[in-house]
C-alpha cells in the first residue's frame, strides 16, 4: 500500500450524482472503491483521490416484479448467505458463490467491482453471463445493458465517467436449472477454468440453455456453439454427446498454469457434469 503514497483525499459521497461529479472533476487521478480488492492487489501510484461507495446505499439484494437486483457493493459472501439467493435454483447459486476463493476474499469481492474489472479468472462474470444478467450504471442518468453486450463494448472507457449501480437478472421459475463447475489448485488460487449453465428443462428436453465459461485463460464469454448444439435435445442424449462437442469446439488456450489440451478436457467434463446434475 506504500505505492498509494500520493493519495490526498478520500470522498464518501451520499448520492450517485455527487459521486459522478467528483469523478468528473478529478478524472484519471480518482479511483472508485467498492470492496477495494483490486486496489490492494494492483495499487496505482498515480491515484490521488478515492471515491468510496459505502454511503450510496448500494448494499442490497432484493426481488421486485420478478427481477433479482444485487447492488454494486454487495460482496460474494453477502449474496451467498442471502435468503433470497439461497431460494433460487434449489440453492445451487448460493452454493456456487460460497465456493469462490476464500472467506476473506469473499468478504471483499463485490459484484460491482467484479463487473468493472472483468478479470479473466472471475467466477462472478461467468455466473452473471449464464444468468443473462443486466448491468445498470449511472453517468448522470441510468443505463441498463445486457452483460454480454456490455462486455463487448469499451466498458472501461465508459466507466471513466460512470459508476455501476447494480446487476440484475430474471427470477427464473422451477423449470430452469443452474449449475457451476470450476477448477482450482487450492481454495485461494485463481480459477483455471470455470463453466456455468442455465437450462430450461421441460419433459426431459432442453428447451433453452445458456452456457458461459471463463479463465480460458481469456475472460468469460458465452459458449454459443454449445448452446446451439444442445438446444432442443433430449437431456439423456445431450449428456451422451456433450463431452466431445464441448471439448472439440471450446475456445480455450494454454498458459503457464494449464495447457490447452487440459482445458479442453475440463470443458468437456464440466459440460457433461452440469447436464447430468440437471437430470437428477
Amino acid at each position: 500500500m506504500l505505492k498509494l503514497k500520493n493519495v490526498e483525499e478520500c470522498f464518501y459521497p451520499k448520492t450517485l450524482e455527487e459521486a459522478i461529479a467528483i469523478l468528473r472533476e478529478k478524472g484519471d487521478k480518482a479511483k472508485v472503491v467498492g470492496g477495494g480488492l483490486h486496489l490492494t492487489v494492483f495499487p496505482n501510484p498515480q491515484v490521488e483521490y478515492f471515491i468510496f461507495l459505502d454511503n450510496l446505499g448500494l448494499n442490497y439484494i432484493r426481488e421486485e416484479n420478478g427481477t433479482v437486483s444485487i447492488g454494486a457493493t454487495v460482496t460474494i459472501n453477502n449474496a451467498a448467505k442471502s435468503d433470497l439467493i439461497k431460494g433460487l435454483f434449489s440453492g445451487n447459486l448460493s452454493s456456487a458463490l460460497s465456493l469462490i476463493a476464500s472467506e476473506l476474499l469473499r468478504n471483499q469481492i463485490t459484484f460491482g467491482g467484479s463487473v468493472a474489472q472483468r478479470e479473466p479468472y472471475s467466477d462472478i462474470s461467468t455466473i452473471l453471463l449464464a444468468l443473462d444478467a443486466e448491468v445498470v450504471y449511472f453517468d448522470g442518468s441510468e443505463h441498463t445493458e445486457k452483460i454480454d453486450e456490455f462486455f463487448e463494448t469499451d466498458f472501461r472507457a465508459k466507466l471513466k465517467d460512470a459508476i455501476i449501480k447494480e446487476v440484475r437478472f430474471k427470477k427464473f421459475d422451477s423449470s430452469y436449472k443452474f449449475g457451476m463447475e470450476r477448477h482450482v489448485r487450492n481454495a485461494t488460487d485463481i480459477t483455471l477454468l470455470n463453466m456455468a449453465m442455465l437450462a430450461q428443462i421441460e419433459e426431459n428436453k432442453i428447451k433453452d440453455i445458456i452456457v458461459s465459461y471463463g479463465s480460458r485463460p481469456m475472460p468469460a464469454i458465452r459458449f454459443k456453439a454449445l448452446e446451439d448444439f444442445l438446444k432442443g435435445k433430449d437431456l439423456n442424449e445431450a449428456v451422451k454427446e456433450v463431452y466431445n462437442f464441448a471439448k472439440e469446439n471450446a475456445d480455450v488456450k494454454g498458459d503457464i498454469r494449464r495447457d490447452e489440451q487440459y482445458r479442453r478436457e475440463l470443458t468437456g467434463v464440466f459440460a457433461k457434469r452440469l447436464l447430468e446434475s440437471f437430470g437428477r
